[in-house]
């Protein structure tokens, strides 16, 4: 069930897989790293698998990661037109 998943969460992921580095993914989110960390690792709960290897210096998307990676790219760019969309109604 994926009632906790997000598009913060969806967008962290990104950041993270296009940056290949956690501490530079939350720069340029603006977040703290242990909160970029801690959101990844609840999504990694969420889907019931991992996305990232962790083992080396440098986070490298699993298997897992990069099967799910163009998908959730879609999901958010989608989500990012609807609201473009709402807002050029009102």
């Amino acid at each position: 069930m994926l009632d906790a998943l997000t598009l913060d969460q969806m967008r962290m992921f990104l950041t993270v897989a296009d940056a290949g580095s956690f501490r530079l993914a939350s720069m340029r989110l603006g977040r703290a790293q242990s909160a970029v960390s801690h959101a990844i690792a609840n999504l990694e709960t969420e889907l019931k698998t991992v996305l990232f290897d962790r083992s080396t210096r440098r986070p490298t998307l699993t298997s897992d990661g990069r099967a799910l990676l163009d998908d959730c790219r879609s999901l958010v760019l989608r989500a990012d037109l609807l609201r473009a969309k709402a807002q050029g109604m009102g």
